[in-house]
């Protein structure tokens, strides 16, 4: 699995690179963001682009991975420059339409490897159309705002009413990259849903690109960064190539206690 850190942070970015993630995100979407996350107690990036250069410099064998804002009239300035300062892969976010997409498609022109964010009901719907485009690397599912989209109870909706897997259906069709969420740390026993549930999610849906997300971050060691962000990446790792070729029986026994764990989830949030 592909694994990106979001950070602008050079030390961060060098802790990663010498841990083993595979890119460094820069997150530049602030566009119309506070506004549909208020409320919401989501993260806001402070990113700005000049930190492309600055990670770069540090970073020699990542993949500095950039997420620009929506499409406007701005596009092509922000995605001419973010490509001038050495992005390899660039994500459109919260997109609803395939002009979108395809203006995406078109400013790119071919000199990055482009990454798509799923993460409007709009988006979702058009995904049997999005999958047939020409110059679509990557796909990744964003839940935080699906969820806002679509009105669901909690993130988790997409995996506990099937549509995912229905998602991932689509998507591995084509063959082509994808992922969803964040993962987060493996050993980590505060989250309302175990890590590795998700992860057992992610191999039986055939994921090849996975994100740490922020609660993989905030529960890092903070005495030594280094060192819990080394062991907690190869963690990640021998637990994906522990379990890269079980049985399906043995993913679907772990789906269903993951779907009992949601509904446990959904029914706090009740209350």
């Amino acid at each position: 699995m592909i694994l990106s850190l979001i950070t602008n942070c050079p030390i961060m970015a060098m802790y990663a690179q010498s841990a083993g993630i595979d890119r460094i995100m820069i997150d530049l979407e602030v566009k119309g963001k506070s506004s549909r996350q208020q409320g919401k107690g989501l993260f806001i990036s402070n990113h700005t682009i000049n930190d492309i250069l600055v990670i770069r410099k540090v970073c020699k064998k990542n993949a500095i991975f950039v997420r620009i804002n929506p499409i406007d009239n701005d596009s092509k300035q922000e995605i001419d420059t973010v490509i001038k300062m050495g992005a390899d892969i660039i994500m459109l976010p919260y997109f609803h339409t395939m002009n979108e997409v395809k203006t995406f498609l078109k400013l790119t022109n071919g000199s990055v490897r482009t990454s798509l964010l799923v993460e409007t009901r709009e988006a979702a719907e058009l995904l049997p159309k999005i999958v047939d485009l020409i110059g679509v690397n990557e796909i990744h599912f964003g839940l935080n705002d699906l969820r806002i989209s679509c009105g669901y109870k909690t993130i988790f909706e997409p995996v506990l009413n099937g549509t995912l897997e229905e998602y991932a259906n689509i998507v591995n069709k084509k063959k082509i990259p994808w992922g969803f969420g964040g993962i987060g740390k493996l050993s980590d026993t505060n989250l309302p849903i175990d890590p590795k549930l998700i992860l057992y999610e992610q191999i039986m849906l055939r994921t090849s690109i996975g994100w740490l997300g922020r609660s993989f971050r905030d529960a890092l060691d903070k005495e030594n960064v280094e060192l819990s962000l080394k062991r907690e990446t190869l963690l990640l790792r021998e637990f994906a190539r522990k379990y890269a070729n079980v049985s399906r029986d043995f993913l679907n026994s772990k789906h269903v206690e993951l779907l009992k764990q949601i509904r446990l989830m959904e029914n706090r949030t009740k209350q």
